[in-house]
């Protein structure tokens, strides 16, 4: 990292932005092992299920508006391929989890290790996998209720305005108002979650703790984490609409030639590819520049010797409650 700890907490929204493609350019080699083992995987998934996903809605579709004929057989081939969807689904989600959580460790420890100036090699950071993973899918599980929570709350909300008043000027002005509102609470939801994700890798805290720590380091910061997440999201928003535009149904809008469809769909997964690698960055950025704006001092023995503690090296860890949160004033460390 080219920025001292102490500078840190004056890196703005732009700032954080530079400090991680620096750093991602700067660590080139290490950064391209993780993105072809972790992270091309994850996006290999992403993709593949979009396009398999368009494939089987399509022949379930199709077999809904053919069960007027020898309704028996259509209905029995219906649930059988009503069967083989939700099997993907639960299969895509399995491997999109999987992947995320490994692409997400992998990451989170490297950028800290650059931090602290320690020898990074290849090797090292895949040992470190299998002793955060479960610590991740824990935060993870959380982060998905949350999100799930949230998603109904916002779906109660607009089914409560239309059957209130119906499809009105008033109903759509509310609706509009509730819309804006979700967006806010999502990008807010967002950060929080990203933090939570490095406090998992980087301290003692997972699961309901760490989104919590998340939460409490998002104070102060709000402004530029919600920022970001707009413009990282609002991206990948736009790069998928390019995707189903230019690629999926290039050839009904645009009467695109296969080669052409092909080519574009190459550059959106390498887009995609180096938009997954920046996100969890980015994330790790963000946490340390929180961690410094809240004055929370991170002293790069502490973090290096619990980063140390990953890869099998003789540490003394402390006390309960005295963990390597990376979290007290400058003035309680010990």
């Amino acid at each position: 990292m080219d920025q001292s700890l102490e500078d840190m907490k004056f890196i703005g929204f732009f700032g954080i932005f530079k400090q991680s493609f620096t750093t991602i350019f700067s660590w080139k080699k290490i950064f391209a092992q993780i993105t072809l083992t972790l992270i091309l995987p994850l996006t290999i998934i992403f993709l593949a299920h979009i396009e398999i996903s368009r494939y089987l809605f399509w022949k379930l579709e199709r077999n809904s508006l053919l069960l007027d004929t020898d309704s028996y057989y259509r209905l029995h081939v219906s649930a059988i391929e009503w069967l083989y969807y939700v099997l993907f689904k639960i299969a895509y989600f399995i491997f999109l989890t999987v992947f995320s959580l490994l692409s997400t460790a992998a990451v989170v420890f490297t950028v800290a290790s650059i931090y602290t100036d320690r020898e990074i090699v290849f090797q090292n950071v895949m040992k470190i996998i299998p002793k955060v993973w479960k610590r991740l899918l824990v935060t993870f599980v959380f982060i998905y209720l949350v999100f799930f929570i949230y998603d109904i709350i916002g779906e109660v909300a607009l089914a409560i305005t239309r059957s209130i008043f119906n499809y009105s000027t008033l109903s759509l002005l509310l609706t509009l108002i509730i819309r804006i509102l979700y967006v806010i609470g999502f990008l807010y939801i967002v950060f929080v979650c990203e933090l939570g994700s490095v406090v998992t890798v980087l301290e003692s805290s997972h699961g309901y703790r760490a989104l919590r720590k998340g939460k409490d380091l998002a104070n102060g910061k709000k402004k530029v984490g919600m920022g970001i997440a707009f413009v990282l999201y609002g991206f990948l928003e736009g790069l998928l609409v390019v995707y189903q535009w230019f690629v999926e149904y290039g050839g009904v809008n645009f009467n695109l030639a296969m080669v052409w469809r092909a080519m574009i769909g190459i550059l959106c997964g390498f887009l995609l590819l180096m938009f997954l690698l920046l996100i969890v960055v980015i994330q790790t950025v963000l946490y340390l520049v929180c961690k410094s704006h809240h004055g929370e001092a991170i002293d790069k023995l502490s973090l290096s010797t619990f980063l140390g503690a990953y890869m099998g090296e003789t540490v003394v860890y402390p006390t309960a409650g005295e963990e390597v949160q990376l979290g007290r004033p400058p003035h309680q460390q010990v």
